[in-house]
């Protein structure tokens, strides 16, 4: 048996889409209508369709649960932050820093699934090493082995 990744029941598909392409920056690979297939393995299902296929009562279905979220990373994170001023999007609080120091921000989708963004890893490491911390600290920091990060800190 092989994951294939989420899928993420919309209640409209092209404003969902346009969340995930526009904000997110990730891809429509396939799109058969009511539901479609991002780049990285996430789905998006119209709601309509999903009640059809699996005789679920429209009664049962809540969103904004807030206990699933999809996780991406980026690169450039202020730029991405910067990004997010010219969309009306409803975050989830405001900016963190996680305990292992990346920087990570919190939104809803249009239906209210929560999106985390963080601060690529890869970056992060490169970010605390300039800020002055040593390989040593910085393993037990992030909880990576020193050569990851001295692989990371040469890249």
């Amino acid at each position: 048996m092989k994951f294939r990744g989420p899928m993420l029941v919309v209640k409209d598909i092209e404003k969902s889409k346009n969340f995930y392409t526009q904000i997110i920056g990730i891809r429509v690979i396939s799109d058969l209508g009511e539901n479609a297939t991002l780049t990285g393995g996430l789905a998006l299902q119209t709601e309509n369709s999903w009640i059809a296929f699996t005789n679920c009562k429209e009664e049962f279905f809540t969103y904004r649960g807030n206990v699933t979220e999809m996780y991406f990373e980026e690169e450039n994170f202020d730029a991405f932050l910067e990004k997010l001023e010219g969309f009306e999007v409803e975050r989830l609080g405001s900016e963190l820093i996680m305990p292992w120091g990346q920087r990570v921000v919190r939104l809803y989708d249009p239906d209210g699934h929560i999106v985390e963004v963080g601060e690529e890893l890869k970056v992060m490491v490169k970010r605390l090493y300039n800020e002055g911390l040593t390989i040593d600290e910085l393993a037990e920091k992030t909880f990576m082995k020193n050569k990851m990060i001295e692989k990371i800190i040469n890249s």
